[in-house]
C-alpha cells in the first residue's frame, strides 16, 4: 500500500489546495492551447510544485478534455508514472553533461501516445553549471512537441540564462486552515473521524507544507478509534497543550513556584528542554493573539509589551538550549521569561533619605565635599542635549535597558552588564561595584559605542560611568591604612601604582608591588593593598595568603 501523500495527490486542478494564482493562469493557457515551452515552479517543499507539473502532463495527455479529467487512460498512466511521453527526472542525481545529452536525444523522438512530450526536472537547482550550459541551446530552440517544467526550492541558484527562458511561478506556503480542511476531506474519504483540534495541531506542525501534514496524518491513522488531540500529542511525542497553557498562565499571573513545578514535571516525563521552551513560546503567542482578537482561545492578561519581552527572552534562550539542554538551562529560560513579564521596579530617582552620619561623614543638610581620588572615579562624560527626547517609564525601563545590552557587542555587553544603571535627570549613571575595576576600565574604552546605543534606545541621555571604591571603616584612622610616606620630592608619580593601590598610596620600592604574581592577581581580581609591612622579607611571598601579614582585598 502506497503512502497517504501519494494516494491524496490531486488528479484535477480543482483538487489542488491553494495556489489560485497558478491554477488560474495554467487553466487559461490550457483552454486557449497556449502553453509555454518552459516553466519554472519555485517555492517551499510540499506545496504542489511537482503535482502541478503532473497535472500539466495529464492535460496534454488527456483523451477527453483539454483539462485533465483524471479518469481516462492517459490521465491514469501519468498519475501512475508509466506514460511513455512524460519524463520525470531527478536533477539532483542526473546533473551531468552526459545526462543532458541523453535527454536531448530522447526528446527528439515524436510523442508516442499524447500530443506532446513533457519533461519534469525536479530539484533543478542541483544541476551542474556545465549541464545547464548544455541544456541552454535546447531551451532556446526547443522542439515544438516538448514542454520543459523545472521544479526547485531554491530559484536563486538557477542561472539567469535559464530563468529568462522560462515562465516563473512562485508557489506560496499553505495556511493552517487550508491544510486542516484538506486533512478533513482525506479522513472523510477514508471513513475516519478526528477532532478539529487534532487536525489544527497537525497543520501547525506542517508549517505550510501539505505533504508534511499528510505524512504526519499517515502516522496517526495507525491509531484505533477517532483521532483526538490527546492521542495526536502522545503519538507525535509532544507535551500536552493544556499543560503548556497552564504554565503560560502561571507566568502571566506571577506564580513562579507553580511555573517551576509544572516545568519540572513535564521535563521529568521525558520531554526535551528545547521542545518545552518552544511549546511555552507558542502558548504565550497564542495567548497574545487571543487577547488581540487575532485567534480564538484563552487570553493572557499581562501587557502586550511584557508578553513580547517574555517571548523574546525565550527565543534567545532557545539558542543556548542548542548547546546545553538540561533541566538547569530550561529553568533559567523560564526565569528569564518570568523576569521579563514581571520586571523589578526601576531604581528610584528620588533623593535618598539622609541617614545618621558615621565618623568622617558630612552632617546632613550640608553639601558633601568633592570626592577624593579613589572614592569615585568618573569616566569622561559625553555631550548630549540637556533634556532627553523620551524618558522610559517604570513599566518598560527593564525591557529597554535589556535592549541597550542586546544592541552592544558581546564583549562590551559583558563589561556593561556588571554596572547598576540609574537615571538622574538627563544622565544615565552606570555605577560599577568595588570589585569591577577591570569592567569599569574596559567600558571607558567603548564609551562612544555605549553612548550611541543609549541615545538610540533610551533617548538623549549622557552616559556617566562611576566606579565606587570601598570606603574606610568608620572610626578607623586613615593613617593606619597608609604605609609610611616619603617626602613628596622623593616619590615620583606612577600611574601603575595609582591603579593598583586606589586611594592607598604605597612606596614604589615595595617588594610585593614588584612581584609579577601580585600584579597578575590585581589585574585578574581588581584588588587593592590595605596594609604593607616593609620589614617583611621577600621570601614570605611564597607563603600562602592566609599566613602572610599583608592584607589583600
Amino acid at each position: 500500500m502506497s503512502a497517504l501523500y501519494r494516494q491524496a495527490r490531486p488528479s484535477t486542478f480543482e483538487e489542488m489546495v491553494g495556489q489560485e494564482h497558478v491554477k488560474e493562469v495554467l487553466l487559461s493557457a490550457l483552454r486557449a492551447d497556449r502553453l509555454a515551452q518552459a516553466y519554472l515552479f519555485s517555492g517551499p517543499r510540499g506545496v504542489g510544485k511537482t503535482s502541478s507539473a503532473r497535472l500539466i502532463a495529464q492535460a496534454v495527455s488527456c483523451e477527453q478534455t483539454p483539462r485533465p479529467c483524471g479518469r481516462c487512460e492517459g490521465c491514469r498512466m501519468v498519475r501512475e508514472g508509466r506514460h511513455p511521453d512524460v519524463l520525470e527526472i531527478d536533477a539532483a542525481s542526473n546533473n551531468s553533461v552526459e545526462d543532458v545529452r541523453d535527454l536531448q536525444e530522447r526528446i527528439l523522438l515524436t510523442p508516442i501516445l499524447g500530443r506532446r512530450k513533457v519533461v519534469i526536472l525536479d530539484e533543478a537547482h542541483m544541476m551542474s553549471k556545465s549541464a545547464f550550459n548544455a541544456l541552454l541551446k535546447t531551451l532556446e530552440e526547443p522542439p515544438s512537441h516538448v514542454i520543459f517544467i523545472f521544479a526547485t526550492t531554491e530559484p536563486e541558484r538557477m542561472p539567469p540564462t535559464i530563468l529568462s527562458r522560462t515562465q516563473h511561478f512562485r508557489f506560496r506556503r499553505l495556511s493552517e486552515v487550508e491544510i486542516a480542511a484538506k486533512l478533513e476531506r482525506i479522513l472523510a474519504g477514508l471513513g475516519r473521524e478526528a477532532e478539529s483540534e487534532a487536525l489544527r495541531l497537525v497543520a501547525r506542525l506542517a508549517d505550510g507544507a501539505l505533504r508534511d501534514a499528510e505524512s504526519l496524518l499517515d502516522r496517526l491513522l495507525t491509531l484505533e478509534g477517532p483521532l483526538t488531540l490527546r492521542k495526536a500529542e502522545e503519538a507525535l511525542g509532544l507535551p500536552p497543550q493544556a499543560a503548556l497553557f497552564t504554565l503560560a498562565e502561571a507566568l502571566d499571573k506571577g506564580q513562579l513556584r507553580s511555573a517551576l513545578e509544572t516545568i519540572e514535571r513535564l521535563y521529568a516525563q521525558g520531554f526535551a528542554a528545547r521542545t518545552l521552551a518552544n511549546g511555552l513560546l507558542e502558548a504565550l503567542r497564542a495567548g497574545l493573539y487571543a487577547r488581540l482578537g487575532l485567534a480564538q482561545g484563552p487570553q493572557l492578561q499581562a501587557p502586550e509589551e511584557r508578553l513580547v519581552a517574555a517571548m523574546t527572552a525565550l527565543d534567545e534562550a532557545m539558542e543556548g538550549l542548542l548547546k546545553r539542554s538540561d533541566a538547569l538551562s530550561l529553568e533559567l529560560a523560564l526565569l528569564r521569561a518570568h523576569q521579563a513579564l514581571h520586571p523589578a521596579p526601576e531604581p528610584s530617582q528620588a533623593e535618598p533619605v539622609p541617614k545618621a552620619p558615621h565618623a568622617g561623614e558630612t552632617p546632613p543638610g550640608l553639601h558633601p565635599p568633592r570626592p577624593e581620588a579613589g572614592e569615585e572615579q568618573d569616566a569622561g562624560r559625553t555631550r548630549a542635549s540637556p533634556h532627553p527626547k523620551t524618558s522610559p517609564t517604570r513599566e518598560d525601563w527593564s525591557a529597554r535597558w535589556r535592549q541597550v545590552l542586546m544592541a552592544l557587542k558581546p564583549t562590551v555587553r559583558a563589561f556593561v552588564r556588571e554596572a547598576e544603571p540609574r537615571l538622574e535627570e538627563d544622565r544615565l549613571v552606570l555605577q560599577f561595584p568595588e570589585w569591577a575595576s577591570f569592567h569599569f576600565q574596559n567600558t571607558q574604552k567603548h564609551l562612544e559605542q555605549l553612548q550611541g546605543v543609549v541615545q538610540e534606545v533610551l533617548g538623549n541621555y549622557r552616559v556617566e560611568l562611576v566606579h565606587k571604591k570601598k570606603p574606610a571603616e568608620p572610626g578607623e584612622p586613615l593613617a593606619q591604612l597608609e604605609p609610611e610616606a616619603k617626602a613628596p620630592e622623593q616619590v615620583a608619580p606612577n600611574w601603575e601604582e595609582e591603579r593598583i593601590y586606589g586611594e592607598v598610596e604605597a612606596p614604589p620600592q615595595a617588594p610585593l608591588l614588584e612581584d609579577p604574581r601580585f600584579k597578575r592577581l590585581v589585574e585578574l581580581f581588581g584588588g587593592r593593598l590595605r596594609r604593607f609591612h616593609p620589614e617583611a622579607s621577600p621570601g614570605e611571598l611564597g607563603v600562602p595568603l592566609g599566613e602572610r601579614e599583608e592584607e589583600f582585598d
